[in-house]
């Protein structure tokens, strides 16, 4: 008698244990915490974005393997879907996101499911990673990432056209000056901030907007400004563009 109600306590302990192992058909994967120094909150992601897909497939392997299998991903950048609020976006990871995860329980997956009916799978290679910095006004300042040629040959057309006016006017004055002094240190000069401007246009253009106050909020990707805006807009009804493609705010 002793061993048949041990056997059965072993037996229901057993199947306690499985309900709570989740399951990887059940739900996608979604991140549990965020490291602190890590790609996952460089690219400011947030506890509980689901990973819908990776290039467009959905990951069903162990949880804690997924940054090797993004370390060791063959078409680096892996475009991931992520799913916040409702809401989907999509961004480049160039490895693991240094974080943990989990599985989404049927209710988060079954309106996902609802989500992704309007949802298109494209070619990444037409997206380009985009920054959103805003500031308390819910103005934002988008800054695509991608390398701009205008920067490093026309420095000075570069900064009036994102409307960089203080070091606008540090870079003229500095080629004004070595322009009296003689031509070859003003084409040295020229040469040198065109050098600068190649390898540091994006950390530029953040300088200057945490300079004027406004703040890391989105990392993402889009195919044109216009689609940026439009789902920046998805995330919040009130933010605002200098040159807006998608109307003014709703208030």
């Amino acid at each position: 008698m002793f061993k048949m109600n041990a056997s059965d306590e072993l037996n229901d302990l057993a199947e306690n244990e499985m309900k709570d192992i989740p399951r990887q058909s059940s739900g996608y994967l979604a991140l549990l915490n965020v490291g602190r120094y890590s790609i996952g909150r460089d690219l400011r992601l947030r506890e509980d974005d689901a990973i819908v897909f990776i290039d467009g497939e959905t990951y069903n392997g162990d949880p804690s393997k997924f940054d090797d299998f993004l370390k060791n991903f063959e078409n680096l950048p892996a475009l991931l879907t992520v799913d916040r609020n409702g809401s989907i976006f999509e961004v480049f990871a160039n490895g693991g996101l240094g974080c943990s995860y989990k599985f989404t329980n049927t209710e988060r997956s079954d309106a996902i499911d609802e989500q992704l009916k309007e949802y298109e799978k494209r070619d990444k290679s037409g997206y380009n990673q985009y920054e959103a910095l805003r500031n308390i006004r819910r103005d934002v300042k988008l800054n695509n990432t991608s390398y701009n040629p205008s920067a490093t040959i026309f420095p000075i057309f570069w900064l009036i056209s994102n409307r960089m006016w203080e070091p606008l006017l540090l870079v003229i004055s500095t080629l004004a000056v070595s322009l009296l002094i003689h031509f070859s240190l003003f084409f040295l000069v020229y040469a040198l901030f065109s050098l600068y401007f190649h390898k540091a246009q994006a950390d530029i253009f953040r300088s200057y907007c945490l300079y004027q106050e406004y703040y890391f909020w989105m990392v993402f990707t889009a195919s044109s400004e216009r689609e940026a805006q439009k789902i920046l807009r998805s995330f919040d009804k009130k933010c605002s563009f200098k040159y807006s493609h998608v109307g003014p705010p709703k208030i």
